[in-house]
């Protein structure tokens, strides 16, 4: 006999620090859940807290808020008990009913049930009035049809919703509006470079107020990581010396850190760097991760960073800067070769205290690597995936990408965002790229059609 199936929509909301990374460990805590699949994803809502009279200015912090339609067989009391273990998993604990939540998980409608009780209230009496829960609802499930007595009663959360007009001006009630985040596809990292001499955007960004507008650009359009250098390490590029490495960055770093206490979302910051002298500099100031190009080759740096609890992107390469006649042998499988060396760079580094959690792995397309050999690996990323790292990919603009057209560097967004798609349907962990507008564009509208 068959097992019936219920689909559940339920609403995920947050607001306390961290509110991104919250959001997506809930994401994947939900996909633990035994005999439940999760369907759909919706987009993110930023809206004001509900909050009662004479509450606290304290409460006074915005919800991130999204919903996800899932296909079970638990009952509601099942998935409740479920719900509830997730969020004390995550830090929530009792409370006031309005205070703010580290994690709030609500079963916001499950097909035309009906309940009230002690426990539950499904689908919650103040849901239409509710855009930061109804329209993540309707995004997926439309069709969803309002079963509750009254005016609204056989219309579905798609009529509903139009009453509030756009998602995206912050017309609505309690100013809810869109942001261009998600938490079911790759973190957007936005490349920030400091420099003249980068080979699709030199001499954009090396002024100190420029460079601040578009690290708030890149935040706004949908990132999640600033990665920010100040040397550029392009076959073509001149070498420069320390002091001039940390004077092009210094003065942004501390301006960047300090203004983005104020953004709706505080990125994280990398500072993509070879020199260990520059990576204690940055550590010293605040920054989160160290992006080594050079694969930690040098002890210094592996000493700078073991005592430190930064993020570490490590980089296969066979040389910085990039020598265009040193690759990978043709007669190797570019694969193997790489996996290889990340295997085994790892061993290294855990064996001088550096814990895998913090390792992120960057298999360093066009570094050592001919154009055929660096879509060989985007092809066969999954394969990184045993290594039980993070897995950073850096192929925006790229040289690989003249495959596929004669544009030149800073007009392959097209191409770069056509290989995004294929990393993200590979669960890769991170994706540093320039444009990344077009990208968070791209995977709200293909997240529509790749999930069921």
């Amino acid at each position: 006999m068959a097992t019936s199936h219920n689909t559940y929509i339920l609403g995920l909301g947050c607001n306390l620090e961290n509110r991104l990374p919250q959001l997506r460990n809930a994401l994947q805590l939900i996909k633990k859940i035994p005999h439940l699949s999760v369907k759909q994803v919706s987009p993110l809502y930023v809206s004001d807290a509900l909050l009662p009279e004479n509450a606290p200015d304290s409460w006074n912090i915005s919800y991130f808020n999204c919903a996800l339609r899932c296909e079970s067989s638990l009952s509601p009391y099942e998935l409740l008990d479920h719900t509830k273990k997730i969020e004390r998993t995550l830090g929530r604990v009792p409370g006031e009913r309005w205070g703010p939540r580290i994690i709030d998980i609500d079963i916001l409608a499950c097909d035309k049930l009906i309940q009230y009780d002690a426990k539950l209230h499904i689908p919650h009496e103040a849901l239409p009035e509710r855009p930061f829960a109804l329209w993540p609802l309707a995004d997926v499930a439309p069709f969803w049809i309002y079963p509750l007595p009254g005016p609204l009663q056989g219309k579905t959360a798609a009529e509903i919703v139009q009453k509030w007009g756009s998602r995206f001006d912050g017309n609505a009630p309690f100013h809810t509006r869109q942001i261009a985040h998600r938490i079911d596809t790759p973190q957007l990292v936005g490349i920030l470079n400091l420099t003249p001499d980068s080979f699709s955007d030199g001499g954009k960004f090396s002024r100190h107020h420029h460079a601040l507008e578009q690290a708030k650009h890149l935040i706004e359009s949908g990132a999640e990581i600033l990665d920010i250098g100040a040397e550029a390490t392009n076959p073509t590029a001149s070498g420069i010396s320390d002091e001039e490495e940390w004077q092009r960055l210094h003065s942004t770093l501390v301006a960047l850190i300090d203004e983005s206490k104020h953004w709706l979302i505080k990125p994280k910051i990398s500072v993509d760097t070879r020199h260990a002298n520059i990576a204690q500099k940055a550590l010293s100031i605040g920054v989160d991760w160290i992006n080594d190009v050079s694969g930690l080759d040098d002890p210094a740096m592996i000493e700078a960073v073991a005592a430190q609890n930064c993020a570490i992107v490590f980089m296969h390469h066979l040389g910085i800067p990039v020598d265009k006649n040193k690759f990978i042998p043709y007669a190797k499988n570019p694969v193997e070769e790489v996996f290889q060396w990340a295997s085994t760079r790892l061993a290294d580094l855990e064996k001088r205290g550096i814990a895998r959690e913090r390792l992120i792995f960057d298999v360093g397309i066009g570094f050592g690597k001919t154009a055929e050999q660096s879509l060989a690996l985007i092809q066969h990323i999954k394969k990184f995936e045993s290594l039980g790292l993070r897995l950073l990919v850096g192929h925006s603009r790229k040289k690989f990408i003249g495959q596929f057209t004669d544009k030149s560097f800073a007009e392959r967004d097209i191409e770069t965002a056509a290989l995004s798609l294929f990393l993200a349907k590979e669960s890769v962990d991170y994706l540093r790229i320039h444009d990344i507008e077009i990208h968070a564009r791209m995977f709200k509208v293909s997240s529509v059609f790749t999930q069921k």
